[in-house]
């Protein structure tokens, strides 16, 4: 839950963009499930992306290392909207958590065995600024050896969804002859002929003589000279017909019904030419397909936005078949069962509500760089940026879209990183998967900079030993766990060069080290900084190159 004081229900332009807040205001947002910056444990991947039981491995035990530091490849110390030091604003400087989940992973039997893995890390990835060719900073060994990674981006998910739920909504549609035969009506009044009409106009742009032909001839004359698909009686009369059917013959809501009808006004592009084939799913699909499945069956509703498209492409499929109900929200609840958005309280311990309170006097900028960031918030908007070339007609279709869409609280960006990996008969080999992304803040007094880390996943293993756990911090800063640590000292140690960009023994850092055990295979682990702690550390860093936005994830200003 974020306490969220000084939203109003007028819309916020941004870049040209409309937002309106999704509820009127001010008020208080809640969000039931989801929490944006739950990852964690690897399981076995299937083919909705949803975890798997693993029966044949078992792991003797995962040795967990979170990392707090500061991000020093930065250039230069960032400002707030008004010039001051960027510390000040405690969204500005988050620590750089540096996650590494090792595994010792046994085979007990006398096969080999081989395994898709998917390891889900959600509200982005860090991405290596020093990298000629940036990419997302994480990694996969087995045994020390670097193993391919495919990493699924949320924008990918999407479209996987959307390609099986467009699928499964054109199957039931020409299943049902009546049905089929309004929906064609529908599409033919609306964006076919809006088709027809660019058509046209086109060939008179380039034809002096075809213009003359046109404007004589009676069926080309009444398609151009239509001023507004939006009120043509035909038009109309198609769509209330396609309603009446769903509404009384199929008896659905009228809600849904709205939906179905706009989704059968509007272009929706070409899919991804390969239907997703729920047996099959490996790196060769990826490699051939991925690009295709994230911008595919998207057409004019990318003006609202993958995320709120997909939910409209699995709410018509769900209609039609409820066992197609492959949604975002599945998926992400499969990997983080309990997935509250929750934080671990800096004082007591004891988990709650996440809370986030923005300043009601927070200028445009601010609203910018901090009531955005938070991909939760930005999930409580209903955005509409109209495409080039889009009609009156499909503007009103989107925003019916968005009208009538159910209010869904789980938008958070969500990658899981896949890798194929193989055990030798009677074996044990260690999997490691390391990767980094800044922390979250929780603005409760005191506030707190937070890691969440899902557990979830090592339940749908047969057999999975304890969880050894390390938190390292700078020397002297206040840290809490959901679960109790014990103080484990003091330790100087090199920090990573991909994070300080100093002379060698310059990366040397004292680093106050909490150990645990973890023994509970459910549920997730919440790991808090004290925030104003963090920010008054000495910045001993010496930055020397530009840093760049995480995967698919806004991130604060300093790392804009």
């Amino acid at each position: 839950m974020m306490n969220v004081r000084w939203l109003s229900a007028s819309a916020v332009w941004l870049g040209g963009a409309a937002w309106a807040w999704a509820n009127g205001g001010p008020f208080l947002v809640k969000y039931p499930n989801g929490d944006p910056a739950a990852k964690g444990v690897l399981a076995r991947l299937d083919p909705d992306l949803k975890p798997a039981r693993e029966e044949r491995l078992r792991v003797v035990k995962e040795d967990l290392r979170i990392l707090f530091v500061r991000d020093g490849m930065r250039m230069g110390r960032a400002v707030d909207a008004e010039g001051k030091p960027a510390e000040a604003n405690p969204l500005a400087r988050p620590p750089l958590a540096v996650v590494t989940a090792a595994y010792a992973i046994e085979n007990p039997s006398d096969q080999q065995v081989s395994v898709d893995f998917g390891f889900p890390i959600l509200r982005g990835i860090y991405v290596q600024p020093w990298s000629m060719m940036p990419r997302p900073d994480a990694q996969v060994q087995l045994d020390g050896k670097n193993v391919q990674v495919n990493i699924l981006s949320n924008s990918l998910i999407y479209g996987l969804i959307r390609q099986r739920c467009r699928e499964a909504i054109e199957r039931a549609v020409a299943a049902d002859a009546e049905l089929s035969k309004r929906v064609g009506r529908v599409r033919a009044s609306s964006y076919v002929r809006q088709r027809a009409r660019e058509a046209v106009n086109q060939a008179i742009a380039n034809d002096e003589a075809v213009g003359r032909a046109a404007r004589t001839d009676a069926v080309l004359s009444r398609l151009l000279h239509r001023e507004s698909d939006a009120q043509d009686p035909d038009r109309e009369a198609t769509r209330q017909a396609l309603a009446d059917y769903l509404t009384g013959t199929l008896k659905w809501n009228r809600e849904s019904a709205a939906l179905m009808v706009e989704y059968a006004c509007l272009d929706l592009g070409p899919s991804s030419g390969h239907p997703h084939d729920r047996s099959y799913f490996g790196f060769e699909f990826l490699s051939t397909e991925a690009g295709n499945l994230t911008n595919a069956n998207l057409g004019r509703l990318s003006a609202i936005g993958e995320q709120k498209a997909t939910q409209l492409f699995a709410e018509l499929a769900a209609r039609f078949d409820p066992q197609v109900k492959l949604t975002y929200e599945g998926i992400f609840s499969a990997w983080g069962g309990d997935v509250r958005e929750r934080s671990v309280d800096l004082s007591t311990g004891e988990l709650r509500p996440r809370e986030i309170t923005l300043d009601p006097a927070m200028s445009e900028n601010d609203v910018r760089n901090a009531g955005f960031l938070d991909p939760t918030i930005y999930a409580r908007v209903d955005y509409l940026s109209p495409q080039p070339g889009m009609t009156e007609a499909e503007k009103a279709s989107c925003r019916a879209i968005l009208k009538n869409l159910p209010v869904v609280f789980t938008f958070a960006p969500m990658n899981l990183l896949y890798y194929q990996a193989a055990f030798a008969p009677r074996s044990t080999h260690t999997l490691t998967v390391t990767y980094k992304q800044y922390a979250y803040l929780d603005t409760r007094s005191p506030s707190s900079y937070q890691l969440a880390y899902v557990v979830h996943p090592a339940s749908l293993w047969k057999d999975f030993g304890p969880i050894e756990l390390e938190i390292a911090v700078p020397e002297g800063l206040a840290v809490k766990a959901s679960v109790e640590c014990a103080p484990a000292g003091v330790e100087e140690r090199e920090l990573p060069p991909d994070v300080f960009s100093g002379r060698r023994e310059a990366r040397k850092q004292r680093l106050a080290l909490h150990r645990t055990t973890i023994h509970e295979k459910t549920g997730e682990l919440f790991v808090a900084v004290d925030a104003k702690a963090w920010q008054a550390q000495p910045d001993e860093t010496k930055p020397q190159k530009a840093d760049r936005s995480v995967l698919d994830t806004p991130q604060p200003a300093a790392g804009r």
